[in-house]
């Protein structure tokens, strides 16, 4: 089954609707209670823009509950965010301890088996995560990409990393960028989606929503789901 997450163009549009998530960071009563908001039907197509994991409570039930909505035949189509790929280089290191230490730092122990190892089906499952996926009008992907460099879509790292970049209106021609990674203000997301921008932002920093940057007009600690089709923002607050 984890072979089947790879990207690909679509160009005809679902018959359900097509809706995105960024950034859950382990944040899975968040990712329940807005999932039951939108009312997610196995017509529709759902995508992820990475970082499932990492810093929020509950790591192992976010990839467990995703995973056990692909075996239901629900269209969930996640992506590789910076923090799996961190964790896959953590995993791949000899020394176990070095691995511990991340895992206790991002309070993320809760990905471990019986022997104390990253359970084989987590590994699996990031290690077949895309990059980015295509569709007719939309690129989807963590970070954004690097429009600096002759092949954007074969800059990998940029695409987990990258955080100022400028969009190429020839690159992307009539296609937006949906993009996760940078906790961004939900002031700003929504200006981005009402005014349809060329790249919009969808990482409202839920796990931070002890942090909330005292500047005026700047909100944080919010899981978002964006519409493509209606540009409908559904969001949901923190809830552990």
């Amino acid at each position: 089954m984890f072979n089947e997450f790879r990207p690909f163009y679509q160009l005809n549009k679902p018959k359900g609707r097509r809706l995105v998530i960024s950034d859950i960071h382990g944040c899975y009563g968040t990712l329940l209670d807005l999932i039951q908001k939108i009312q997610l039907t196995k017509a529709d197509q759902l995508f992820f823009l990475g970082d499932f994991i990492d810093r929020g409570p509950l790591s192992a039930a976010v990839l467990d509950y995703i995973l056990n909505l692909h075996e239901l035949g629900f269209q969930v189509h996640p992506s590789r965010g910076n923090h799996e790929e961190m964790l896959l280089d953590s995993a791949k290191l000899d020394a176990k301890n070095t691995l511990m230490q991340y895992l206790d730092f991002n309070n993320t122990k809760d990905l471990l088996d019986a022997r104390r190892e990253i359970n084989a089906k987590y590994i699996k499952f990031m290690e077949n995560l895309p990059y980015y996926y295509e569709l007719e009008d939309f690129f989807l992907v963590h970070a954004g990409l690097n429009f600096n460099c002759k092949a954007p879509l074969k800059a990998y790292d940029d695409m987990l990393w990258v955080r100022d970049f400028t969009p190429n209106k020839h690159f992307l021609k009539n296609r937006k960028l949906i993009h996760g990674h940078t906790p961004t203000s939900l002031n700003i997301i929504k200006e981005a989606i009402y005014n349809a921008y060329s790249v919009i932002p969808l990482d409202n920093g839920c796990v931070f929503y002890q942090n909330v940057v005292a500047i005026e007009g700047y909100e944080i600690g919010n899981l978002l789901c964006l519409d493509l089709d209606t540009f409908e923002l559904h969001i949901q607050p923190y809830n552990d």
